[in-house]
C-alpha cells in the first residue's frame, strides 16, 4: 500500500472525495495508490496539498461539532 493510501485511509478521507478536490479520475488514484504508475513531481506535491488540506478541514469540523456537542461517528 503507497503512503498516500495509507495515509488518505488513515485519515477517513474517501477515494471519491479525495479525488475531487485534486481533480483526478478515481482510476488514476487507484493506479498511483498500487503503484501501477507514478505521479511527476508536481502532480505528488499537488496530491500531498490536497490530502494535508482535507485532513486538516475533516479536523476543524470535528472540532466545531465536538464544540456544540454533536456526536461524531466513532474511528473506523
Amino acid at each position: 500500500m503507497s503512503d498516500l493510501k495509507a495515509k488518505r485511509l488513515a485519515a477517513g478521507i474517501s477515494g471519491s472525495v479525495f479525488c475531487v478536490k485534486t481533480g483526478i479520475s478515481r482510476s488514476r488514484l487507484s493506479l498511483i495508490e498500487r503503484g501501477y504508475t507514478t505521479p511527476a513531481p508536481e502532480e505528488a506535491a499537488r496530491l500531498s496539498a490536497a490530502l494535508d488540506q482535507l485532513i486538516q478541514a475533516k479536523s476543524l469540523i470535528e472540532q466545531v461539532a465536538a464544540s456544540v456537542g454533536w456526536p461524531m461517528p466513532a474511528d473506523r
